[in-house]
């Protein structure tokens, strides 16, 4: 599993850590650095890669959406 996949799917378990995500707004950078602080390891350029990729996002990651963040949108 990527580690983009992995914050990902504990962002939609954890409403703390995803509160903490919102407050960074859409500032990529800041939501990696914020993530490699709490011990996942991926860079903005990952995320770049990984968003590019993409496309579309599948039900699951629609349903992983939280009041409006949408954090999936940089999972492939």
């Amino acid at each position: 599993m990527s580690e983009i996949k992995r914050f990902n799917e504990d962002l939609s378990k954890n409403k703390e850590l995803l509160e903490e995500v919102k407050k960074l707004g859409n500032d990529v950078a800041k939501i990696v650095a914020y993530a490699n602080s709490k011990g996942y390891n991926f860079t903005v350029a990952d995320v770049d890669a990984n968003a590019k990729k993409g496309g579309e996002l599948s039900g699951e990651e629609l349903d992983k959406v939280a009041g409006g963040f949408v954090i999936g949108a940089i999972v492939a």
